[in-house]
């Protein structure tokens, strides 16, 4: 069994190309913690070179763990940890930069002052990289440009897009941590202990869909907050060369519906399907509700019925999440 305070830094990686050695690359050049180690989750990826996994200053540092499966990001996650490995957790998007060296001493810090929490999110500050990132090239900081901060995200139910599921909490709230609904899932730490007790991210939806989002209504109901802590910062990138994730609207309708059957009343269950359907995807939506109703939702819907300290209407209450009545 690993130390108690080692780290497992777990980073998902699916045709990430150059970004994700420049995101190793910055994890060991600023990481001043003594006990961590990095996990490659390379899932169903034919694009990547992880040939400078074995170069001088990497070698030894980073493992690489591959399925040939395209598994997305939850269960990508989920595929690189195990119990007693370590005692803390980050996960952290292939595409991001860490520029202090005490981020994670701060991360695990912040976590053992609050034991009671399910996940940390630190400030997220999101840039775009001008022009291309060239293999093997050395990361070239003049051409970042930032642009809006993240500090959590909560449901938001979608009005005018379909994928409009949640909304972003740009504003900081407080210097210090605050609890927020929810992490936007780019760098995230928490308890491995929390992590596993509360049960991973949901496995069944191997698509682009809002896991964290998940995970944190499951914690909150169960009554361990997430928190924000703005006094770390983690740099993420914004793609801009376009995401084309398959099948993108099933398993987004997938991830939410299973997400209102496990863990939100009826009302808002039948909401959530109403307000799929009236941006005519009918058929994404029939799909979805098909592979929900095949799944385990109601046993897990039970096991945490019995541990619940809060219901849905308090969770929509305590983060103000607006709720449009639909009359039609």
């Amino acid at each position: 069994m690993k130390a108690k305070r080692h780290v497992k830094i777990v980073i998902p990686c699916a045709n990430e190309g150059e970004w994700l050695r420049v995101t190793v690359e910055s994890v060991l050049e600023h990481t001043a913690y003594p006990s961590f180690e990095i996990v490659v989750s390379a899932n169903g990826d034919r694009l990547t070179d992880f040939s400078f996994i074995e170069k001088p200053g990497i070698r030894g540092k980073v493992r690489l763990r591959k399925s040939a499966n395209f598994l997305g990001v939850g269960n990508a996650r989920n595929a690189a940890v195990s119990r007693g490995d370590a005692g803390y957790y980050v996960f952290l998007d292939a595409h991001s930069l860490v520029e202090e060296r005490d981020w994670l001493a701060r991360a695990v810090a912040s976590l053992e002052e609050r034991p009671d929490v399910s996940m940390i999110q630190p400030e997220v500050q999101n840039f775009v990289y001008e022009g291309e990132l060239n293999p093997g090239m050395p990361f070239d900081r003049s051409r970042v440009r930032d642009t809006i901060r993240e500090y959590s995200i909560r449901w938001s139910w979608p009005y005018d897009e379909p994928w409009e599921l949640t909304e972003c909490q740009t504003i900081r709230r407080s210097a210090m941590p605050y609890e927020a609904m929810s992490g936007a899932g780019m760098a995230i730490f928490m308890r491995a202990e929390t992590f596993h007790r509360l049960g991973k991210f949901d496995s069944e939806v191997v698509g682009w869909f809002h896991e964290t989002l998940d995970y944190c209504v499951r914690a909150a109901l169960l009554g361990q907050p997430m928190l924000v802590d703005p006094r770390i910062r983690v740099r993420h990138r914004v793609k801009t060369e376009g995401v084309n994730y398959p099948r993108i609207y099933l398993h987004m309708f997938q991830g939410a519906l299973r997400t209102a059957y496990k863990y939100l009343s009826p009302r808002r269950r039948d909401l959530a399907e109403l307000l799929f359907r009236k941006h005519g995807l009918n058929e994404q939506v029939n799909q979805a509700l098909d592979l929900v109703r095949r799944g385990r939702w109601l046993d897990e819907r039970v096991r945490h019925l019995r541990s619940r300290v809060h219901d849905d209407d308090w969770l929509f209450s305590k983060f103000e999440v607006y709720e449009e009545p639909f009359l039609d």
